[in-house]
Parts: structure tokens; C-alpha cells; sequence
């Protein structure tokens, strides 16, 4: 039974023609900040390669290429919102220059994200970005958390070793495609072939990455590359996916479970915006500090969300639903899930 009286729901149509200016992406934009900040990436990576063990400019160097990864890593979120029909280069060159090399081909994004959108699915067992975690407890917080730093290693398997050997054993390659071609929280989600089948070309986007791995294999056995930047790779893409994993937590209110079907006021009343954070450009990079704002209006560009949430705070009253969808700050957010996950 909803909890949400009439007063505070969201007036969807309204909301949008509010913002409706605002939902044009800027694709100069859009390239500018990718491309800064994925050669920053592999530039600081470099180096870091390149640094004494444990000196200071080696720490330098770490630092910011995990934040300059996190965030072209993040515009994979962009790309699944973003129309079919447009910024084909940009997803191209996304790929080739971050996807591939780190093993998180667009394809295990898309349409898994587009179905968390899905008002049927929304925090249901159909739901691959959900888990209740308040139902559930903090032990799955724990496992979350702790299990995010081995995504590198498992994507790089899955990639590497089991893409060509799935090729040659039909259970082996449903199991791949199910349980391993997915971006999900929820460990008993699998995703189904017409899933896949929305994304354009997946299947030369698992040969792409999979061959990167090869070749990146083969250098390291023939000499060209240092084991040290293997070990850089895992560490540096693990605290990606750690920090990655701490904002997850702390973009909804994950209080629901089951599959009933829920209105656009019942997904907003579950996830959150951290407007106000000052270090949220680096733990909630590409507008992600604004994830409820981006429920209500999904196709929204990220350039743009900061305006779209300022602009619906001033006409909502402060009985309206929106206005409470904000939070403080990230730890004050993850220390509220972890209270009600303990009650």
C-alpha cells in the first residue's frame, strides 16, 4: 500500500514542460568531458606504471586515475539513455577507448538500465538494479561493498577466458549470457536473449572486448608489458568499482521488494538526490548526484540536471513529493540505509 498522499505526488507533464528546454544533449559537451577525462585516465595511469613503488607521485597518479576512470566509465549511462538514433561516433569511441579496455562493454549497461526504468519493473525481481536491502539486512550491504573490488577480475574472466570457451559449449554460453552479461545488484537476476537483442551489435562488442584482453595478455607474456600493470589494472578498476558501488547504495532508499507495480511517485519516493555535496563530482560524477531527478525525467542530459532540479524546487511546494527526495550528503545516506537495514 502506498504511503504517498495525493498532495506530494508528481505532476509528471507538468515537471516536463517545466525543463522541456533543458532535454537537448550537447554533444560538445558530451565529447569534451569524455575525452578529457579518459586521457587523464590512461595518462595517470602511465605514470603510475612508470612511479617508484609506494612514492608520492605514484599515489598522485593513482588517485586521479581512478577518478578521471570513474568518470568516462559513467558516461555509460549517458549512452543507454541517449536516442538509438544518435551519437553513434560517441558510443564507437567510448567502447574502443574506455569499454573495451576495461572490460565493461556498453552492452552489459544497456537495456538492463532501460528496464530499471520500467515502471512494471521497477524494484521487482525483474528489476536487475534493484535488491532490498532493507528486507534483506546488512549483510548484503557487506557483501556488496566488499564484493565490488573483485568486478575487474570477474569481468576480465568472463571476457578473456569464458567468452570463447562459451562459443564451444551451449550450457556454458546460456550461463554466460544470463547470469554474466549484465550490470546487476541482484545476484538471482538473469538476463534474457531478447534483452540482449535490444543492443545493436552486442555480440561484436563481446568479440572486441575479448580479443582486447588477448592482446593485452599476450604482451604481458611476451615482455612489453610489466606484471606491475596488471596488478595497477585490478587495483585501480577495483576502487572504481568500489567508489561506484558506494553511490549505488546511496541512490535509492531500497525499502521495497516483490513485484508490484509501482507509479513514477513511488520510484521517486524511493531514490534520491545529494544536490548539496561538495566532493559529489567525484563519487556521483556525469549527474548522478541528482538520480532522483533523473527517475522523474530519464532522458534528461547530465549537463542539464543541476538546472532541472533547481527549476523544480522553485515551482513544487515543499508538501510536493520532489523536495523530499533530498538528502545531505553520502555518508549521511548509507548511514540511514544501514539504520533501517538493521531494524
Amino acid at each position: 500500500m502506498s504511503v504517498i498522499q495525493e498532495e506530494q505526488k508528481i505532476p509528471v507533464k507538468e515537471a516536463r514542460q517545466i525543463v522541456k528546454d533543458l532535454m537537448v544533449p550537447n554533444a560538445f559537451i558530451y565529447w569534451v568531458d569524455f575525452l578529457f577525462h579518459i586521457i587523464l585516465g590512461w595518462y595517470s595511469f602511465y605514470f603510475c606504471s612508470k612511479a617508484d613503488f609506494f612514492s608520492l607521485i605514484e599515489w598522485v597518479f593513482y588517485f586521479v586515475a581512478i577518478f578521471s576512470f570513474y568518470r568516462a566509465a559513467i558516461f555509460i549511462h549517458e549512452i543507454t539513455h541517449l536516442r538509438k538514433d544518435t551519437f553513434y561516433l560517441f558510443r564507437v569511441v567510448w567502447n574502443f577507448l574506455c569499454g573495451f579496455p576495461l572490460m565493461i562493454p556498453s552492452f552489459l549497461y544497456q537495456g538492463v538500465h532501460n528496464d530499471h526504468h520500467n515502471i512494471k519493473l521497477y524494484g521487482t525481481r525483474g528489476d536487475g538494479e534493484y535488491f532490498p536491502f532493507v528486507n534483506e539486512g546488512r549483510n548484503k550491504i557487506i557483501l556488496f561493498i566488499s564484493a565490488s573490488f573483485f568486478v575487474p577480475v570477474f569481468f576480465f574472466v568472463r571476457f578473456v577466458f569464458l567468452t570463447p570457451l562459451s562459443y564451444c559449449n551451449k550450457n556454458l554460453r546460456s550461463l554466460v549470457l544470463e547470469k554474466f552479461s549484465s550490470f546487476s545488484i541482484d545476484l538471482s537476476y538473469q538476463r534474457t536473449r531478447s534483452s540482449l537483442n535490444t543492443v545493436a551489435m552486442w555480440q561484436a562488442q563481446e568479440i572486441a572486448t575479448c580479443l582486447y584482453g588477448l592482446i593485452f595478455i599476450s604482451l604481458l607474456l611476451k615482455g612489453v608489458f610489466s606484471y606491475k600493470i596488471l596488478g595497477l589494472w585490478f587495483i585501480i578498476f577495483g576502487a572504481v568499482f568500489f567508489m561506484n558501488a558506494l553511490r549505488t547504495l546511496a541512490a535509492h532508499c531500497y525499502r521495497y521488494s516483490g513485484d508490484e507495480v509501482r507509479d513514477i511517485s513511488e520510484q521517486l519516493f524511493d531514490s534520491v538526490n545529494i544536490p548539496n555535496s561538495f566532493l559529489g563530482v567525484l563519487w556521483a560524477p556525469v549527474g548522478l548526484r541528482f538520480h532522483a531527478t533523473h527517475h522523474l525525467i530519464p532522458e534528461m542530459p547530465y549537463h542539464a540536471l543541476g538546472k532541472t532540479h533547481q527549476r523544480l524546487l522553485e515551482q513544487f511546494s515543499k508538501k510536493n513529493l520532489y523536495s523530499k527526495t533530498n538528502s545531505n550528503g553520502l555518508i549521511s545516506t548509507l548511514v540511514r540505509l544501514w539504520r533501517e537495514s538493521g531494524n
